[in-house]
């Protein structure tokens, strides 16, 4: 093994960074800053001398997970079709043979399996959607997410995943398992691995496409917005789920930390001095509502979450990885349910800001559809949401009050996503700042409130 290491050592430092990354990322190499460190490795394939997973870490401290081939000269990173994804199910399925007969499941090194569910598939193919972390696609039946960072902290997605399948969640596909790398002697989650749900798209592609047919007129209203009360009560019953597994009431130190978080957030967004001393006001405000009752949330809940299968428009919620922007103390930290019911509609916004943006056009009448569709899909979103919350007879697990200076923040943190991520972003957080700043003193939320209070 300490011949192997030191042979992945030597191609390392031949590696150029960019090399490492996922290709929708690899405008990240260019911070980078050498010399790259070897953290971990492991073979993913005992039979391929060319397949590793490695971690890697720069002069930053910043820690990257790369599935990657051994070639002659460097690495690279495992593309769809190198058997990477494809590996790891296949020692998962091991795994899980084992677990049924009685072993602990692991794999017997460095590499730790934790398996619920493994079925024999094979052949890889990307999956193109925007995302910090990098999926592959197995054997159209398992999606592998292979994270970009991974961290010796400890990651939400298993305690979710584990909290919502014994309150009996059905709304997320269904977990496989897990991955982990011991890195002197912690475990670091490197892969996720659940259901493939098939013919299904993600919102930022079934909801960005209702909503252009719409502006197009091929598509009525009603059918643009058919599925989002349907959303709303699936939001409602993660968090129903949630709460089952416990719930706290927000002390003076998780109240002050939203308010200094979200300072912090409209700092680093740097929106300049007007608009920032318009929004400054409003999030300070956070530091007020000590006793809400806080649970855990997804965490970064937004409509891309949010897969639509055909026929039959079933939804499902995924990814419980947390913000990519928070740190993973802050990820793992119960909040106000508000904390999703915001990011989600500020999502609802962003579907129309995309498809105002389209590089095609649209006249003066389908921009007026767009806006409206946004309108309609965000009161029908907390309609349904609030509707079944009162049926649980658990309408206080929302404290509306709490939506407006998280969307706020939420907007924040998107300019923060762009500049890190993905800089052509930027279009969707200024029009939903620009509408969220001009209706500063309307307070539609606080409406919402006291409709279904009376």
């Amino acid at each position: 093994m300490t011949v192997d290491r030191e042979l992945v050592e030597h191609l390392l430092s031949r590696t150029d960074p960019s090399a490492l990354l996922p290709a929708r990322r690899s405008g990240e190499a260019a911070r980078i800053e050498l010399p790259l460190k070897l953290v971990a490795c492991v073979r993913l394939d005992e039979s391929r001398l060319d397949l590793w997973y490695v971690i890697v870490r720069d002069a930053r401290g910043v820690s990257y997970g790369v599935p990657c081939v051994a070639t002659a000269e460097a690495l690279r990173r495992a593309r769809p079709g190198d058997g990477a994804a494809e590996a790891l199910l296949h020692r998962m399925r091991a795994g899980l043979k084992r677990m049924s007969a009685g072993a602990d499941g692991s794999s017997g090194d460095a590499l730790v399996i934790t398996c619920w569910h493994a079925d024999r598939c094979a052949g890889e193919r990307g999956f193109d959607v925007d995302q910090t972390n990098e999926l592959v696609v197995v054997g159209e039946r398992a999606v592998v997410k292979w994270l970009l960072h991974p961290t010796t902290e400890e990651h939400p997605a298993p305690r979710r995943l584990a909290a919502l399948a014994k309150a009996s969640f059905t709304g997320t596909p269904r977990p496989w398992g897990l991955a982990s790398l011991d890195e002197a002697g912690a475990d670091v989650l490197i892969a996720t691995v659940i259901e493939y749900v098939a013919d299904a798209k993600d919102g930022w592609e079934w909801a960005v496409g209702d909503v252009r047919s719409l502006a197009l007129g091929e598509m009525d209203e009603p059918t643009a917005l058919r599925s989002i009360p349907a959303i709303g009560r699936l939001v409602a019953e993660m968090h129903l789920a949630f709460a089952a597994g416990g719930r706290s009431i927000a002390a003076d130190a998780e109240a002050e930390g939203w308010s200094i978080e979200a300072a912090d957030d409209l700092r680093e967004a740097d929106l300049g001095a007007p608009t920032s001393g318009l929004i400054e006001a409003e999030l300070a405000l956070l530091a007020g509502f000590v006793g809400t009752i806080i649970i855990d949330v997804h965490g970064d809940l937004h409509i891309g979450q949010v897969l639509r299968a055909s026929p039959g428009d079933g939804l499902s919620i995924i990814d419980f990885d947390g913000s990519p922007t928070r740190s993973p103390e802050q990820r793992l930290a119960r909040q106000p349910a508000a904390r999703d019911v915001a990011g989600m509609l500020a999502s609802l916004d962003h579907v129309g800001r995309v498809v105002l943006h389209l590089p095609e056009g649209l006249d003066d009448g389908q921009r007026a559809r767009v806006h409206d569709w946004m309108a309609a899909a965000q009161q029908g979103f907390l309609d349904a949401y609030l509707s079944r919350l009162a049926e649980a007879g658990e309408e206080s697990l929302l404290d509306v009050r709490l939506i407006r200076p998280f969307q706020l923040q939420q907007e924040c943190r998107e300019f923060i996503y762009a500049a890190r991520y993905l800089p052509h972003w930027r279009y969707a957080p200024e029009g939903a700042l620009a509408a969220l700043l001009g209706s500063a003193f309307e307070r539609p939320s606080i409406t919402m409130r006291e409709r279904h209070e009376t």
